[in-house]
């Protein structure tokens, strides 16, 4: 059995799911409007995600001093990651909005995969950790240095730095759910939702880079049957197409349609023709 590295075990790992503290910001470090010209107000958001050699930094910002203090972590925590960032400066934000997410940003160094969503008043943390007990002291540190009324939820991945990708991979194929990728009427065009989906299928794909993909096309009863036959085989090409183009070689994927032959609801409302206009994906790992 082969075995590779933890850090690539943790980036396929993740994908099955899925402290010390920071220095303090100033509190006249926060945007202000004039009075006369007053921000909207808006729901913020701060996302960070640390995979594959990449740390990414999204979202609402308090000010450049405090997009300042995010970069210099980021430089001194993480100094073998590209930070591509994302800053949105907001101005209006919680007191706490900047102080908590450089928090964040240095609780997730400890981890070796991991990705944070902040809003006002909720945080979710997943990550793959190697050290539990010390993973959960630095939690433990980290939540008292988060204000009193934050709803924190953290999920993390316990592994096994000995065990092999392949492993990882069959745990994740097994619990990987795709969620449906429908179609519009008589269409190859896939409808807005399909998008992330097909993207957390890319990422999963990359991780496990050893798995071959099988794309089954399928129609609602609509039409002639040979039409859905082809309709069906052009859906799977379709997708095929989107998964290659975001970094998948082709030869790992196989497409087949079955038109209308295997429906999941009753083809005689609009809304049961829906959902049997769809594609179903199987990933399965090389010989």
């Amino acid at each position: 059995m082969i075995k590779i590295p933890a850090i690539r075990i943790a980036a396929a790992a993740l994908l099955v799911s899925s402290i010390i503290i920071a220095p303090q910001l100033d509190d006249g470090d926060v945007l202000t409007s004039p009075a006369s010209d007053p921000v909207p107000t808006q729901n913020p958001k701060f996302r960070i995600q640390r995979q594959s050699g990449e740390l990414s930094l999204t979202g609402h910002t308090a000010s450049l001093r405090h997009e300042q203090a995010l970069l210099k972590i980021a430089e001194s925590s993480y100094p073998d990651s590209r930070v591509v960032t994302e800053f949105q400066a907001l101005g209006i934000v919680p007191e706490y909005w900047a102080e908590s997410t450089v928090l964040v940003l240095d609780l997730l160094k400890d981890s070796s995969s991991a990705e944070a969503i902040m809003s006002a008043g909720e945080l979710s943390i997943r990550g793959i950790v190697i050290d539990e007990t010390a993973w959960q002291s630095q939690l433990k540190v980290f939540k008292e240095a988060m204000p009193a009324d934050m709803a924190i939820s953290s999920k993390t991945i316990l592994v096994d730095p000995t065990i092999s990708v392949s492993a990882v991979c069959e745990r994740a194929f097994e619990s990987f759910d795709l969620g449906r990728i429908n179609f519009e009427e008589s269409s190859v065009e896939f409808r807005g939702s399909a998008y992330p989906r097909l993207d957390r299928l890319i990422a999963l794909a990359k991780a496990c880079y050893e798995s071959q993909i099988l794309i089954t096309g399928h129609t609602d009863a609509s039409g002639n049957e040979a039409w859905n036959q082809a309709l069906s085989l052009r859906r799977a090409n379709a997708v095929g197409d989107y998964i290659a183009n975001g970094g998948i070689n082709r030869e790992r994927l196989e497409t087949s349609g079955i038109g209308s032959e295997e429906p999941v609801a009753d083809d005689s409302t609009r809304y049961g023709r829906s959902l049997n206009r769809r594609i179903e994906i199987e990933l399965t790992l090389s010989d």
